[in-house]
């Protein structure tokens, strides 16, 4: 097995809202989530609660967003609250173009994570492998 095999594969969703029209950088980090042996499922969503919807029926394991079009606030909440409902304890974490000033009240309603512009795929290898530890 490779460094980043594990017995059990980890499956992340990816997501990005259908009007964000940005995703170089999802698209990388999928990639290379596939190379460190993490299965990916990507959608397209148009209401954040579908992924809640997704999420449960794929059993992922973490839900990964990008957001470039300052809509992050809204989609994290509405997400949240959705997860909550069907009792799904998936961890969520998001990328995209996230202004620093906003990152502390995504953390405080409870994504795990914010990668911004220049993070680097393995840190989010990494932090996902992590959050199964």
């Amino acid at each position: 097995m490779g460094k980043d095999q594990r017995k059990e594969k980890m499956k992340v969703l990816m997501a990005r809202f259908s009007l964000d029209g940005h995703d170089r950088g999802l698209l990388s980090i999928m990639s290379s989530f596939r190379d460190a042996g993490i299965e990916v499922v990507y959608i397209y969503f148009s209401d954040p609660k579908e992924l809640a919807k997704v999420a449960e029926e794929e059993d992922a394991d973490v839900i990964g967003l990008t957001s470039s079009m300052g809509q992050h606030l809204y989609i994290a909440s509405t997400l949240l609250n959705a997860l909550n409902e069907r009792r799904i304890n998936a961890p969520v974490i998001i990328g995209g173009v996230i202004p620093t000033r906003d990152v502390p009240q995504l953390i405080d309603m409870g994504i795990k994570k914010v990668f911004g512009p220049g993070s680097a795929p393995r840190d989010a290898i990494d932090f996902v492998y992590g959050l199964s530890s």
